[in-house]
């Protein structure tokens, strides 16, 4: 059942300018990964499409991927700036 989210999710993804299955996979693990610690307010597909037994956050990330309601460049930013160490100062902080 995965595979055909995977295929339509990635069909998706060259929509967005993403044309690696690696890459779609390491948005949808960190997508997977947000997913354990949101909030509702902070859904893209209904409700009720979150809780159905036995789906798992994977297989979410994908649907929501699939369903073209999610920015799949934003989430890639989101990813990039999930490894930096360094954050940068504002004026206000250096004052």
């Amino acid at each position: 059942m995965a595979r055909v989210f995977a295929q339509d999710a990635f069909k998706e993804c060259l929509k967005q300018n993403i044309d690696s299955r690696y890459e779609m996979i390491l948005l949808a693990a960190h997508r997977a990964r947000n997913l354990n610690k949101l909030s509702k307010d902070k859904l893209v597909l209904p409700a009720e499409e979150y809780y159905q037994r036995g789906t798992s956050n994977t297989v979410t990330a994908l649907r929501e991927m699939e369903s073209g309601s999610l920015d799949i460049n934003e989430l890639k930013e989101q990813y990039i700036d999930s490894f930096k160490r360094v954050t940068e100062t504002t004026d206000q902080e250096i004052e």
